[in-house]
């Protein structure tokens, strides 16, 4: 969860909501064999994995790409970073060729 003011993950949990994560356990319990069957029953008849779209405007697509940097430690991800030395090579062999050099 991100704080309002920082937009950064909350580092521990909120005690209120955990604790009313235990109640509605003790009050729902354990599920059953018949309430697992009960739920698989209903995933076949409602389908709902062909809902799942994901974003569909351009704002979206661009907000779901940065779910996974809000967590990154430095400027850059391990991704960004592999891709930016491939690029610094390919200038490099690149300098090196118009030089006639290896």
């Amino acid at each position: 969860m991100a704080t309002p003011t920082t937009g950064s993950p909350s580092t521990s949990k909120d005690p209120r909501r955990v604790a009313a994560g235990r109640r509605a356990w003790l009050k729902r319990g354990p599920l059953t064999p018949e309430g697992r069957e009960k739920i698989r029953e209903n995933n076949r008849r409602v389908r709902p994995w062909e809902y799942s779209t994901g974003p569909r405007t351009a704002a979206g697509r661009a907000r779901s790409a940065l779910n996974g940097k809000i967590r990154q430690k430095g400027r850059y991800s391990i991704r960004e970073l592999q891709r930016l030395g491939k690029e610094i090579d390919g200038y490099v062999a690149a300098m090196r060729k118009s030089r006639g050099s290896m």
